[in-house]
């Protein structure tokens, strides 16, 4: 609260919300609906604007009654009454303009007397002028009052913010000689603020520091992920993958990591234009939410998961609400990364919508089209799919998604590379030499087990070594074998076990890999060169050929 006499000479910058309410109080603009959860903050701001401009603020709320927000006085304890509310507003008709700040109106559209009462007094020709400023974090307006209330965004903390946020702890942090929070490690703490309003962040870096004595990455995502979790439409993923566990896809990666440097807000000071994302479809089971992961994990980035069956509500109209607002907090969360995943089981049946559901799902995928081709905000949508062809194709044009990525069967080499990232994730090394210890594998038996995994998918692959490692300690604890560890002829036999997708399902891989062949860029090079090449490849690479030796050209 602003202390009387107090001087508040400078407007909050960089807020949109606090200019745009400006301008329309220049323009003698009624009412406003403030939108936002940070009513103290947006107080303390609307009062410097109210200084600024030598007007009066006057605050209302259904305990308090009208009070003085400068001196604190109470001025009508009897006006708890709405209807006394805009009795007061209009009665005041002299001296310097005022602004009237009511809080938690919304509880009050649904009485058919206070929304008369506020249609009365709008719909009023008044000489004298005064403005009335609604604050509440919901927008519903009722639909008398649409046209006469305008709705303002009252942005949560941008980056500039942040950053000033955490300079101030940097101080307090140094005046007790604790390490402060510079350099590398703060890129990531400023990312995983964004998005909490400004009483979370001061909170939550204080907690930090009381309980580490420092200011903690782990501390800020546990709290964010609250902050995510209790709107029920995202989920904040917090165990994330690495480029590193992913076998093969090295066109994927190499995409990765130019887009990384063309996402990065400093290009834009070279006029490049930031990506906007992906949709990787493909074999079910090829580590496509794997791949989601690992981006924000290399790009040290927020990972946000949609899942469009938490969006859609039986609610009428609830489902658009769900939609914008998820959309409206990736924004707010970002620059970040939202994966929506299986997005064409989500919107599976939109060609029937406007009879089976009276067209919700149709208005939901339009709020997400639009979207996706008119966002501003640093956010790079992820999208995975097993079976694009079910997507309407307005989702995938150009403009929405900067590529199509297409995940296929692993060849040899990278069934080998899947290998070895399972075996070493469970203990094991990998050598060219002979060894006689339990836990060493030799590269000549990594390649005869990939060689005997043909047509595996990396999920595939992993269910093999997994099963080996329980049979191998089964086999150990019923003193059956004297070692826990794997061996060679464990994962054979778990390989011969398995039958993989590609032969119980022959036609779903044919099919997806003569749509990729024209409409998707390949993840793997092994992969773009079977599609574009109609050969095989795997007597050429098991007989330990170089694949970037081989010529395609040559019959």
């Amino acid at each position: 609260m602003v202390k009387e006499n107090q001087v508040v000479s400078e407007l909050p910058k960089n807020n949109q919300g606090i200019s745009m309410l400006q301008t329309l109080i220049n323009s003698r603009r009624r009412a406003v609906l403030l939108n936002t959860y940070e009513e103290q903050r947006a107080q303390s701001d609307i009062t410097m604007l109210a200084n600024t401009k030598a007007y009066n603020i006057i605050t209302w709320s259904v305990t308090s009654g009208l009070v003085d927000a400068v001196t604190g006085n109470q001025l009508d304890h009897k006006a708890l009454d709405p209807m006394r509310l805009f009795d007061y507003i209009e009665s005041v008709k002299e001296g310097k303009p005022t602004i009237f700040l009511v809080k938690d109106f919304h509880d009050l559209w649904t009485n058919f007397q206070a929304k008369r009462r506020v249609r009365d007094f709008l719909e009023k020709s008044i000489p004298f002028y005064n403005i009335v400023v609604f604050i509440s974090p919901f927008t519903a307006i009722p639909s008398e009052l649409e046209k006469l209330i305008t709705v303002v965004n009252y942005e949560l903390p941008d980056r500039n913010r942040v950053i000033s946020l955490i300079e101030a702890n940097n101080k307090s942090l140094a005046k007790h000689k604790l390490p402060v929070l510079q350099g590398e490690d703060r890129e990531p703490i400023i990312n995983a603020l964004i998005g909490m309003t400004e009483s979370e962040i001061t909170n939550v870096l204080k907690k930090s520091t009381v309980s580490h004595r420092a200011v903690v990455l782990s501390e800020i995502v546990a709290e964010k992920e609250q902050v995510i979790r209790k709107t029920g439409l995202l989920e904040y993923i917090t165990k994330l993958g690495d480029m590193d566990s992913i076998g093969g896809m090295d066109r994927f990666k190499e995409w990765c990591s130019d887009a990384y440097y063309a996402f990065d807000p400093e290009a834009r000071n070279f006029n490049i234009d930031s990506v906007r994302g992906v949709v990787m479809t493909g074999v079910p089971g090829t580590a496509k939410s794997l791949a989601a992961k690992s981006v924000a994990h290399s790009w040290k980035l927020p990972l946000l998961k949609m899942n469009m069956s938490d969006i859609m509500d039986s609610k009428v109209g609830q489902s658009e609400k769900n939609i914008a607002r998820a959309l409206k907090l990736a924004e707010q969360v970002s620059p970040c990364v939202l994966w929506i995943d299986e997005i064409e089981k989500g919107i599976a049946g939109i060609s029937s919508s406007d009879k089976s559901d009276s067209g919700t799902l149709s208005r939901v995928v339009q709020e997400l089209l639009t979207w996706l081709a008119e966002k501003t905000a640093p956010v790079f949508v992820f999208a995975t799919a097993n079976d694009i062809t079910k997507l309407p194709p307005e989702l995938t044009r150009a403009g929405r998604f900067d590529e199509i990525m297409f995940t296929s069967l692993p060849h040899l080499s990278e069934r080998e590379d899947i290998l070895r990232i399972h075996l070493r994730k469970r203990g094991y090394a990998i050598s060219d030499q002979p060894s006689e210890a339990t836990n060493v594998f030799h590269e000549k038996d990594v390649q005869a087990i990939a060689l005997q995994m043909d047509q595996f998918t990396g999920a595939e692959i992993e269910q093999a070594t997994s099963e080996a490692g329980r049979h191998a300690y089964a086999q150990f604890k019923k003193k059956l074998r004297d070692e826990h560890y794997i061996t060679y002829n464990d994962l054979m036999e778990q390989a011969k076990k398995i039958v993989p997708i590609a032969k119980r399902n022959p036609q779903l891989v044919s099919e997806l890999r003569e749509w990729a062949q024209h409409s998707a860029v390949c993840a793997s090079s092994l992969e773009h060169d079977f599609l574009h090449n109609k050969r095989t490849l795997e007597p050429l690479l098991s007989s330990g050929l170089d694949p970037e030796s081989i010529d395609f050209d040559n019959k």
